[in-house]
């Protein structure tokens, strides 16, 4: 990290108090740069690597540009390679993917109000679909959705012999029968409720019935009662068939097993 007499640090960027955004080519001609330490950076952090990789390829202009759009200047002192290291750093922070900031899977409700909130988190389909009636401001259609989920019966003597109440239940009945089926295209994954019994041990050795592990970090939930974190296989066919295997299961005492590809 730069002294911050060289620069002012700000959401865990570097930034630099006095200098005004470059043009395209102003940076490229300045001084030499020195090697100055940045934040540290897990390189085995599969993000880290993968957005790495993408700058590397970038023209150095680019590079510069990028960080001026968001109000970061590179110190003069800076070399090529730690303005890289600026930028990957800038992109996973506002992506939420580096350190404390990744993200976490979220738990599954131990109860759900009625059916239509049910839906809204079990069936990826149906959750666009109502999205999709939120955008486009579909009041009727809204409240179909809603009603047809809770009380089929009232929808129906509501809005059935409207013009628009065949076509949307249409909709609605195809996007609740959606197959639910996650893309995995990372051998990483996010998942929570398994029994905190189980414990860091046990959790391992479920997970590597499907294929090794490269990294695997576990909190346990504020109640005490549950555990979830971040894995990583070295196969993506492992994600896979762990997802395929333990997604939506129930544990009992109403945990159930939430896997997420990542």
């Amino acid at each position: 990290m730069l002294p911050l007499s060289a620069a002012v640090l700000v959401s865990g960027l570097l930034l630099s108090p006095l200098r005004s955004p470059p043009s395209t080519s102003a940076l490229v001609a300045s001084a030499p740069r020195a090697r100055l330490p940045l934040a540290a950076l897990d390189y085995k952090d599969p993000d880290v690597a993968e957005e790495f990789a993408l700058i590397q390829g970038m023209d150095f202009t680019e590079v510069e540009d990028e960080l001026a759009v968001s109000g970061i200047m590179a110190p003069s002192t800076m070399n090529d390679m730690d303005v890289r290291l600026m930028l990957v750093e800038m992109r996973l922070r506002k992506a939420g993917k580096l350190g404390s900031q990744k993200k976490k899977a979220a738990p599954r409700p131990k109860s759900f109000a009625n059916d239509f909130e049910k839906a809204l988190f079990e069936k990826p389909a149906f959750k666009e679909l109502y999205e999709k009636y939120q955008k486009l401001r579909n009041t009727n259609a809204l409240n179909l959705a809603a009603e047809y989920l809770n009380n089929p019966r009232q929808a129906k003597e509501r809005y059935g012999g409207t013009p628009y109440y065949e076509s949307t239940l249409a909709e609605i009945d195809e996007a609740l029968n959606a197959k639910v089926v996650q893309v995995v295209k990372s051998p990483r994954l996010l998942f929570s409720g398994f029994p905190a019994n189980m414990g860091e041990a046990g959790v391992r050795m479920t997970l590597q019935t499907f294929g090794p592990l490269a990294d695997l970090s576990i909190e346990e939930s504020d109640d005490g009662l549950t555990l979830s974190g971040r894995a990583e296989f070295e196969e993506i066919d492992a994600a896979k068939a762990a997802i395929e295997k333990y997604d939506g299961v129930d544990m009992g005492l109403g945990t159930t097993l939430e896997l997420q590809a990542l």
